[in-house]
């Protein structure tokens, strides 16, 4: 198979030391790990996820301006990746990925906003380029291997130099979908030297698995070795419990993401509830060619940075707008209205006062409503009046 014809999926793990790719050529049904490189260089985005931080954390800087620092930096990422890609026999990103991932260790809105535009320099489309965390790349690894690994909870220890943390994935099979949720647990810095460090292994695994009962446990990093933890091996086999020494799980894990959003749809049964999950449905009712009907603008069970809609409507009645917020465990509604205020200074016939709404999430649990008065033609132009609301919770 040629350059021009070869068409993968992959996932990139996007940290700021040694970024990892994870491809899938489903012609060949052959996967690959492997860091990422131009030429022979390993690549390093450090400096430009160090600069994201500071442009995070400046909050004076009118946010118009911190985005144009984000585009400058996602076009610096998205060439760096061309280049890397290239190396793969990609030489049109846009045409030969599948499908994409990216995962980081936490999501940020204006980390969003980079990974989008980076996917747009890639000319890969929103239905073909997705981001998520480092819980989320745990979940489809998990969910992607044998069933029998993870009929129970699995536990996943990672060593990250001397830090060592543990997070568990859980399933409540008595709801449908069967939902699955990740919880970090304690993490501990190994002291001293390495003929004390079994010990202290062996305390945080009694500590985090307890009486739980786990099927499978994870090991990631290369600070673990068998040679010094001989005690906390024999506790974590403890049981008939399964023990895999794995690497570059996130980037895998980003992989096997894009494979199910595009090829296989194995999930289907299965929710995962992650901290970026929006848990609240949001809509309104409004008249649809003459009956009165629910409309709705953000379900439930999608993260946060898929969360938007746009819309318009005509108003009327009061200068108010009612929407309907229920959560994704009930069925009942509550109402929230949004106040206009200024519009009803405005002299228009009723029935012509045309709305833009906008609705979305900048961070999970804060929803933004944006409504704009477009006016009604030219009989009636806009007064250039917009409004803002922000939903908590």
């Amino acid at each position: 198979m040629n350059a021009a014809e070869r068409r993968l999926i992959a996932g990139i793990d996007l940290n700021s030391e040694h970024p990892m790719i994870c491809y899938y050529e489903q012609e060949t049904d052959h996967t690959v790990t492997a860091p990422l490189k131009v030429g022979n260089d390993d690549i390093s985005f450090r400096d430009i996820l160090e600069e994201m931080e500071e442009i995070e954390y400046d909050e004076e800087a009118p946010f118009s301006e911190r985005q144009a620092r984000t585009d400058e930096l996602a076009g610096q990422v998205a060439s760096t990746l061309k280049k890397a890609l290239s190396t793969l026999g990609l030489r049109d990103a846009g045409s030969q990925i599948v499908g994409l991932t990216v995962t980081v260790p936490h999501l940020t809105k204006l980390l969003v906003s980079l990974i989008r535009s980076v996917f747009r320099e890639l000319g890969i489309e929103r239905d073909r380029g997705f981001l998520q965390d480092y819980r989320e790349s745990y979940y489809y690894y998990t969910l992607y291997q044998k069933p029998e690994l993870w009929n129970r909870s699995v536990g996943f220890f990672e060593f990250d130099g001397n830090r060592i943390s543990f997070t568990s994935l859980t399933h409540n099979r008595q709801t449908r979908p069967v939902t699955v949720s990740c919880t970090e647990g304690v993490s501990i810095t190994l002291k001293g030297e390495k003929n004390t460090w079994d010990e202290q292994f062996s305390n945080m695994i009694q500590a985090s698995l307890r009486q739980n009962i786990y099927s499978c446990i994870f090991l990631q990093g290369d600070t673990f070795d068998k040679q010094w933890a001989a005690r906390s091996v024999s506790l974590l086999l403890r049981g008939g419990r399964k023990v895999f020494i794995t690497d570059n799980l996130y980037a895998r894990g980003a992989c096997y993401t894009a494979r199910e959003k595009t090829l296989t749809r194995r999930l289907s049964d299965y929710l995962y509830l992650g901290e970026d999950l929006v848990r609240t449905n949001l809509g309104m009712q409004m008249i649809v060619q003459g009956r009165e009907t629910y409309y709705p603008l953000i379900s439930a069970g999608v993260n946060w940075y898929e969360a938007d809609r746009d819309c318009e409507c005509i108003l009327e009645g009061d200068p108010e707008l009612t929407f309907l917020v229920s959560s994704m465990e009930s069925t009942e509604n509550s109402l929230t209205k949004m106040p206009l205020p200024g519009l009803e200074k405005i002299d228009r016939p009723e029935g012509t006062t045309r709305l833009h709404i906008h609705v979305g999430y900048d961070s999970p649990g804060r929803c933004v409503i944006l409504v704009e008065d477009l006016g009604f033609g030219d009989l009636y132009p806009s007064g250039g009046q917009a409004w803002k609301e922000v939903l908590e919770g």
